[in-house]
């Protein structure tokens, strides 16, 4: 164990906590194919060492969860990028005006005649289970409401 001069205790290099990508996939609630999109495009750094060598630290972790804290606010992976690579402040307004040219998917579930639902999944930062979760609650409070009109 090391001290600094204060008698605080520091961890060396070797010491320092590192995680799998299946440790960190858990502790963000990402899946492991989603932090590997991350790291390819540009958003997380990629991981300490190669093949099954490969571990992710501190840093991984803290960065994932600031990701996941700015999808739940409603900012998209544009934004995000824009905030991570220092292009923009963390003060500003997030700016949800899409770019010409830019590509969004988005799911769209129908209800019933011209009810619809539209998910933005890189923003709602919601799985699929939870989408389908999100649409039977629905479904069933909409049938409820018809069945009190009759």
């Amino acid at each position: 164990m090391k001290y600094d001069s204060n008698g605080v205790r520091f961890l060396t290099m070797k010491e320092e906590k590192h995680f799998t990508l299946e440790e960190l996939s858990t502790l963000t609630g990402f899946p492991r194919r989603t932090i590997r999109y991350y790291m390819q495009s540009g958003l997380l750094p990629g991981p300490e060492g190669a093949n099954r060598g490969a571990y992710y630290l501190p840093d991984h972790l803290d960065r994932l969860l600031e990701i996941r804290k700015w999808q739940q606010a409603g900012i998209g992976l544009r934004r995000i990028r824009e905030l991570l690579t220092g292009t923009d402040s963390l003060s500003a307004v997030p700016d949800k005006t899409p770019v010409p040219g830019e590509f969004a998917v988005r799911s769209h579930v129908f209800l019933r005649p011209g009810a619809e639902l539209v998910i933005d999944p890189a923003e709602s930062g919601m799985s699929p289970e939870e989408v389908r979760d999100m649409v039977q609650r629905i479904l069933r409070a909409m049938n409820e409401t018809e069945g009190e009109q009759k």
